[in-house]
């Protein structure tokens, strides 16, 4: 899985929703800086956590997992 291809999906997915980082951390029970690195690809959810974003903008896991 390329992470900042991952990333830049989160990102597009938290934009279309009107959210800020923050929001989107909020909704998961996460800190701003670890949706900060996961959008820039610095590092990579857990497939739980990915499960959560995944959730919280409205998409399938599989929307952030296919190429």
């Amino acid at each position: 899985m390329d992470a900042k291809k991952l990333g830049k999906k989160i990102k597009i997915a938290r934009i279309e929703l009107d959210l800020n980082q923050t929001d989107l951390a909020d909704k998961i029970k996460a800190k701003q800086k670890s949706i900060s690195r996961y959008e820039t690809g610095l590092s990579i959810p857990s497939i739980e956590t990915l499960v959560k974003i995944a959730k919280a903008l409205k998409k399938s896991t599989s929307y952030f997992l296919e190429e």
